[in-house]
């Protein structure tokens, strides 16, 4: 297969391996399709922030709360579930160490189940046991203690859940609450790096920014539906992209899902504050306010 000569991963859309019965795409079309990308996920993310909004309130009401005292929490939760069904399949909050005062860690996380109504999930949360799982070494768990900024982990395997590629994605619960502005690119945490185990600063006190970690919310999305979901919103040949340049989505033969962009500065589109061009003839844009992005050939008019 013809490799572009600027960036063997970027498929050239002049190139005589093409894909064929391509319309035509403008730059204009491709900023419009990253915007209505971008809404997808974006108004899933305003709902696990008002997620952190509820639990920043019960610890300020209550110091250290209980795990039957999240009941209010509960409640919303099992909103933002129905509310965003089916793309939403999992959601909830996940304590940082000792913030509960009956629990050293927690996961207030509830999922469709197989049957009407939503399951908690429930996994082995004593570091004495041979299952024990250890969320704080999770990525969808670490970046945001870390940034103070919301993320999205995947695809990936959930092994300790449905056993199906999911997206998560996750938001920081803080002691000040702060709607997550838009977060750059991550080149330093690169795919490799977020394979290993990364240290956990949780229930630390930020002086300089006045906030305490205490830990995530976050929403679970089963790849296929977010496929059924975003597929539509894509140019031909478009692929959708996470922070680290691995594909979550494509409309080109010439990338899975899964597949990684080594070569394409991701973060151009951050620096830029706008979509910018990239080798190839193609056009990289944000989609909203996650680490996601939208590349897409342009097709001159002629």
């Amino acid at each position: 297969m013809k490799r572009n000569e600027h960036d063997p991963l970027i498929p050239s859309p002049l190139s005589p391996n093409a894909d064929a019965g391509w319309p035509t795409v403008t730059k204009e079309l491709s900023e419009t399709a990253g915007r209505n990308v971008g809404h997808v996920f974006d108004a899933v993310l305003r709902s696990i922030e008002e997620l952190s909004a509820t639990v920043v309130d019960l610890v300020r009401e209550r110091g250290r709360p209980g795990r039957e005292e999240l009941s209010p929490l509960r409640l919303e939760i099992l909103g933002v579930l129905e509310g965003h069904a089916p793309l939403v399949t999992g959601t909830g909050f996940v304590a940082a160490p000792d913030v509960l005062a009956d629990a050293p860690l927690w996961l207030e996380w509830w999922q469709a189940g197989d049957g009407p109504d939503p399951e908690r999930l429930v996994v082995d949360l004593d570091p004495a046991s041979l299952g024990f799982y250890d969320y704080t070494d999770k990525p969808w768990y670490t970046v945001p203690d870390r940034t103070r900024g919301a993320y999205v982990h995947g695809p990936y395997v959930d092994y300790h859940g449905t056993d199906q590629y999911i997206l998560t994605m996750s938001a920081p619960v803080l002691s000040e609450p702060v709607l997550s502005e838009p977060v750059p690119s991550q080149p330093a945490l690169s795919e490799p790096a977020l394979s290993e185990p990364v240290p956990a600063e949780s229930g630390r006190d930020d002086t300089a920014g006045g906030a305490r970690f205490l830990g995530i919310t976050g929403a679970d999305l089963y790849l296929r539906r977010v496929e059924k979901t975003v597929l539509p919103l894509l140019p031909p040949g478009a692929i959708l992209l996470n922070s680290q340049g691995r594909v979550i989505i494509s409309r080109s033969a010439r990338h899975v899902t899964g597949a990684l962009l080594r070569r394409l500065d991701i973060g151009a589109a951050d620096r830029a504050g706008a979509p910018v061009e990239v080798a190839g003839g193609g056009m990289l844009a944000r989609c909203g306010r996650l680490g996601l992005y939208l590349l897409t050939p342009l097709i001159p008019l002629h």
